[in-house]
């Protein structure tokens, strides 16, 4: 009877133990379920995901209704929000302007393709913070490039742009705010479009050769090397005389007219005391002060280490062939050419591109032959024999 007791009681507290097992084991898998949970979102915290908004606030500025003046301003403010990206980020801003409300065509665009005209620029400043600053003379130059404008009478008083501001963070693309517009006055000083090149002709060729003159900065101030025999004048075409240029009779010699000119350098002319004689010439012209020149060159030679920098190897100018040559064997090492014995004038850089002020040329020593071609910078160089 007692042993039958006992077994019903032992039993009954094995139940109860497994029944207290299994609850303990549920309590613990909630708390590492918890605390796993909790691990994650604490991870999550730590580890953002980086969002990608679509766009931001751009501010309209105080000044917006009325015209700013750029010739008389120095910068003009803007401010905008962060963009939203999930959290703070640090992102770049810039500031970009446009003549036709249309971002299209770039003025960096532009200046890579002459065949296009600019409506927009994109300001070279970038900032980090929630303001920034457009340079009134950079706007000033951009909007008369995406102006257009040929003369100063074609200027408007005002002119409206559309400005917005991008926004780039790492990890994700570029972004743009909405438009604001503002009003400005354009500068006045349009600077005259120059071409590339211009063209000299005259009696040394039995007017029938038109030799090219450079404007490398395209601002109107040409250099060119060529043998001069008498009268010659210049012109903006190479083949044909519209629009060609000469000495004004009436005025100052040296000074250019297109109309009643003459022709520049002939003794038979008004100027007769200032022609010079047949030789190699370098010539300048210059059409924002509408004047020309030319220096008489009446030698070029080597000079370098080999002598110490301190003497000229002569060279001739061959008239049928068109260049300046010399066969020598003095030439090693660095050496350069300068005419008239002196540096204000000066080539090196390499055989095939010689330029003014250029780095020094180098010689293998031994007997050479030297045939220096000058015309222009771009294409003046010397081939060694």
């Amino acid at each position: 009877m007692n042993n039958s007791c006992l077994s019903k009681r032992t039993k009954e507290t094995i139940r109860k133990l497994i029944i207290m097992k299994t609850i303990l084991k549920s309590t613990l898998l909630l708390l590492c379920s918890v605390g796993l949970f909790t691990a994650c979102s604490d991870d999550n915290d730590s580890n953002p995901t980086l969002g990608q908004p679509t766009t931001f606030v751009l501010n309209t500025p105080a000044y917006a209704s009325l015209p700013v003046n750029l010739a008389t301003s120095t910068e003009l403010p803007f401010t905008w929000s962060s963009p939203d990206y999930g959290f703070p980020v640090e992102a770049e801003f810039q500031l970009e302007a446009s003549i036709d409300g249309n971002f299209t065509v770039s003025t960096e665009e532009a200046e890579a393709d002459e065949s296009v005209i600019p409506n927009y620029v994109i300001l070279p400043a970038s900032f980090t913070g929630g303001n920034g600053t457009i340079d009134a003379a950079k706007l000033a130059k951009a909007v008369n490039a995406m102006g257009n404008w040929e003369s100063e009478d074609d200027i408007p008083e005002s002119v409206t742009l559309t400005v917005r501001a991008s926004a780039t963070t790492k990890g994700a693309s570029k972004i743009y705010s909405n438009t604001v517009n503002i009003q400005v006055v354009p500068t006045a000083d349009i600077a005259p479009a120059f071409p590339e090149f211009i063209y000299e002709i005259g009696n040394e060729s039995g007017w029938a050769t038109a030799h090219a003159l450079r404007s490398p900065n395209l601002d109107g101030i040409y250099t060119g090397f060529y043998w001069l025999d008498g009268g010659f004048k210049f012109k903006p075409n190479e083949n044909d005389w519209n629009g060609d240029w000469g000495q004004d009779p009436n005025g100052t010699y040296g000074n250019l007219v297109v109309d009643g000119e003459e022709d520049c350098n002939d003794a038979g002319k008004s100027f007769p005391d200032q022609a010079q004689a047949a030789g190699f010439f370098q010539i300048k012209v210059d059409l924002n002060e509408m004047t020309w020149a030319i220096t008489p060159i009446t030698s070029i030679s080597i000079i370098g280490g080999f002598n110490d920098w301190a003497g000229d190897v002569e060279m001739t100018y061959n008239k049928e062939n068109g260049c300046w040559e010399v066969t020598t064997n003095e030439v090693s090492g660095e050496y350069k050419f300068r005419a008239n014995h002196d540096w204000g004038i000066n080539w090196g850089g390499t055989e095939a591109e010689l330029t003014q002020d250029g780095a020094n040329l180098n010689s293998d020593g031994g007997t050479h032959t030297y045939k220096l071609y000058l015309s222009y910078e771009g294409k003046h160089h010397v081939v060694i024999e």
